[in-house]
Parts: structure tokens; sequence; C-alpha cells
């Protein structure tokens, strides 16, 4: 026997119930601080990573292919670096993609993926199309997004991982919460919501394989598009499957994978948002542990490039698979591979927010350098992925000294956290290119530090962050 939303009320409830019981009762209400200052440091993050991105080449071609599908111009919504209204579900899509552009948006280890570009475009946008919602409703919706879309990254775990971008299946799911709580949907049709975005949940990494990184951003773009798009059809009454992840013809089944057994679905504890890592380098989070280790050996041996014979770096298999270009042709590329961006440190380059351009490319000695950084994955680190990011860098000298570096979590994980000055010293460095007005930045900084305060009237369109991105523009 079912109720009225399909779920069995005389047998095992589906897998997703809990979850979707606990978004629809989310209230802001007596919250831990931690998730207050989790809500500013993000949000400073997010805005960053989207001002930034209107100063990246491909901002220009993906807004014109997302509008061409879309046919923004009359709607509610803003779009970063464009002055066109935008539907709700097309205005989520680009701006995830946009703040995806440079890598610099946050990320998580056990869940291995981007959550905040599939979190906050989708309640910001629908903040923006519904008058009448409140700041308290964003940011329940925000944590609602987070709680869903890392409790299914790290339920799918590293086999699904392993070919699947969890940034685009389980951030569906994080899309689709933030919505739904956004929208006040209740439990009922908040499951709906989840299963509609499980059937939409697709994202594949075969791009990196056949050298398409530019493609990456479409992946954070499709997962907030399908998650909202999900949402309101649950809140039209769209019945959606229940049990989309552990039915016979559910997820699961047609992935082929088993999910990490220690990682449940049920809420419970602290807030999976204070779990979040917030970037310490613009690039790919798998070699960050790698990158916090080779800084501090370059600064503590003081090397020069031409003293380094060999250069050893070790991590998971997952910083070969998504990290191992081994000759970039280009800064998109350069942010996946490791054996450049290693040799870039040591070299004492510039692989700042603010500095990374990918000049380093034609840098004969950076790249001869790169040519000796031999990257391997032994079996004990990647056991021990993604729950930790071990690392260690291997320095053998010319003149036969051998240094050692290593390291298992990463500048930024909530082990070692940013605190507030070095989140806007860092929001600066990131934004200021393609936003110099300082005075547009603090407002920003204003904005997201308002919103963990719960300051009474607060824009949940987030004003001050889109007009400095038209300002960017």
């Amino acid at each position: 026997m079912a109720d009225a939303y399909g779920i069995v009320s005389d047998g095992v409830a589906p897998a997703l119930a809990p979850l979707a019981g606990w978004v629809a009762a989310l209230r802001p209400e007596g919250w831990d601080g931690a998730v207050d200052r989790a809500l500013s440091s993000l949000a400073l993050d997010w805005a960053g990573a989207l001002l930034a991105g209107t100063g990246h080449p491909l901002h220009g071609p993906y807004l014109r292919a997302l509008a061409a599908a879309g046919a923004p111009g009359a709607g509610p919504c803003a779009v970063a670096g464009d002055a066109r209204g935008w539907g709700a579900a097309d205005a989520a899509a680009a701006n995830a993609a946009v703040s995806h552009l440079w890598e610099f948006d946050d990320s998580h280890r056990a869940a291995m993926m981007h959550p905040g570009i599939t979190v906050w475009p989708a309640a910001v946008a629908l903040a923006q199309a519904r008058p009448g919602t409140g700041a308290d409703d964003l940011r329940a919706a925000v944590v609602a997004g987070y709680e869903a879309g890392l409790l299914l990254g790290a339920h799918l775990g590293k086999a699904h991982a392993a070919t699947n971008h969890m940034t685009a299946t389980a951030g569906c799911f994080g899309a689709a919460a933030a919505a739904a709580r956004l929208l006040r949907l209740d439990a009922g049709r908040t499951l709906w919501a989840l299963g509609h975005a499980g059937t939409q949940a697709a994202g594949l990494w075969q791009f990196l394989d056949d050298g398409a990184t530019a493609a990456k951003a479409f992946h954070p773009a499709m997962a907030v598009r399908n998650g909202v798009t999900a949402a309101l059809l649950a809140e039209a009454g769209i019945p959606a499957a229940t049990r989309v992840l552990e039915g016979r013809r559910g997820m699961l089944a047609a992935w082929k994978v088993a999910p990490e057994p220690s990682a449940g679905l049920v809420p419970g504890g602290s807030p999976m948002i204070l779990t979040t890592t917030i970037k310490g380098w613009p690039v790919c989070g798998q070699m960050h542990s790698l990158l916090d280790a080779t800084q501090d050996l370059a600064r503590g041996a003081g090397l020069r490039a031409e003293e380094i014979a060999t250069v050893l770096a070790e991590g998971p298999q997952a910083l070969l698979d998504i990290a191992g270009i081994r000759r970039p042709a280009d800064v998109t590329e350069a942010k996946f591979s490791t054996a450049f961006c290693v040799a870039l440190t040591l070299s004492g380059g510039d692989l700042s927010f603010a500095g990374f351009d990918g000049a380093a490319l034609g840098d004969p000695a950076v790249m001869a350098l790169a040519e000796r950084v031999e990257v391997r994955a032994p079996a004990a680190f990647s056991a021990r992925y993604p729950k930790e990011r071990p690392a260690r860098l291997t320095v053998t000298t010319r003149d036969g000294r051998v240094l050692v570096e290593e390291r298992s979590v990463r500048r930024g994980d909530p082990e070692a956290p940013w605190d507030w000055p070095g989140l806007v010293g860092r929001f600066h460095g990131i934004a200021g290119p393609a936003l110099p007005d300082r005075g547009a930045r603090e407002a920003v900084i204003g904005w997201c530090r308002g919103l963990g305060a719960g300051e009474a009237g607060l824009d949940p369109g987030m004003g001050p962050i889109f007009a400095a991105a038209r300002r960017a523009a």
C-alpha cells in the first residue's frame, strides 16, 4: 500500500525519504554558529568564482550557447556578465557554468565534487523569480542543497566517480534539494523532486580523455538546470520515481555500482555544509595536498629548478585519472596537469588565484622540469581516498640530496580552514581582475557576511553580487 506520494507505508521506506523529510523540515532557527559562518564563507567563495568567471574567455561562448537554448530576454533572473533577464532554470544553469570556468569553486573530499556551484545558482535564481522569498529561505535552501549533494556523492562513492563526474550526478540532487526547499515543498513533493533529479543525473569524465577540458563547465550547468526543473515539476504535482536510487531499474542498477557502505543517506549530526573545502589553489582539487607539500618543500629547501634531477609525485589513482595531463596546451589543460603544476611551484612560479594565467607554459625551464616529474598512485594512497587526500613529494637533487614532504589533508579542508580575513583577501585576489572597483567588491563581502548573520531585510537574490557582475562585464 502506498500514500499519495508513492511512499510505501507498510514496508521499507524509499532510501531518499529521510533526506526529503529533513530538507522539507529544515529551518534556520537554532542553528549552530558554525553553520552561519559556513554560509558567509561559502557565499563569498561562490561570489568570487562567479565574478571571476565573467572575465574568462569561455564566458561568451557558454552564454551564447545557453542563451540559444533558453531564449533569455524577459525573465526575472540575472546571469553574471549579461544584461538580459533569464528564466530561472536557464539563469541557474548559466551561473553554474560561469562560476566553474576558473576552477576556483569549493570542493569536498568524501563526495568528490564541487557542491557550491550546484546549490547557490539554483537557490538564488528561484529567489529572484519568486517574490516574497526571504533570506531565511535562501539560507535553508543552501544548507539543504549541500546536505543532499554531499550525502549522495559520498554514498555513490569511488566506483561511480571513476567514470562519472560527481558534480554532474550528485550535483543534480543538490540543486533539486535547494530548489525544493526554496519553493517550500513538503516532504512528499521534495521526494518527487529528488526522483526527477535522479532520472536526469548524468555526466561522464570522457571529455578529459578526449582533450575537451573546456566542456567541464557544462556539467554543473546541466546539473543545476535539471535540478531546478525537477523541483518545478514536483511543485506542479507531477509525480516521480520514489525509489530512483535503489529501485530495480534505478540509478544504482543502471550504473552497476554498489554504494559506499559507510556513507549513509540519513542526515544526522553536524550538517554536511560544515565538511566542505574552500580551495587553496586555482586548479583541480585532486592535486591540492600535493601542491601544499610542494610549496612547503620548495620554501624550506630554497631550491632552484636547475638543481633538481628528478621529482616523484604520489597520490591516489584519482590524481592520475583526473589531473594526469602530461603536456598541457593551454591554461585550462594546465589546471589538470599535476606534472606542470608541481614543476611551476618548484620553480617559484605564480600559481596564485590572481596570477596563474598559463604564461609559464611558454617557459622552457618549467616545461623541462615538468618532464622530470613522475606521477604515481601507490595502492595504499588510493585506499585512503576519498576520506583523505594523501600526497607525497620526493625531490632528488643533482648533488644527491633526497627531500621528502607528505600531506593527508589540504589547506582549506575542515581540519585546516580559512579564517575570515584570509577569505576576504582571497576574494579580492580572485574577483579583482574582473572587478577592479574595490567598493563594489566590498559590497559583495558585506552581503555575504550579512547572510551568515541572518541580517534583516537582506536581498535573497544576491543583488550586490549581480550588480557587481554587470559592472565587471
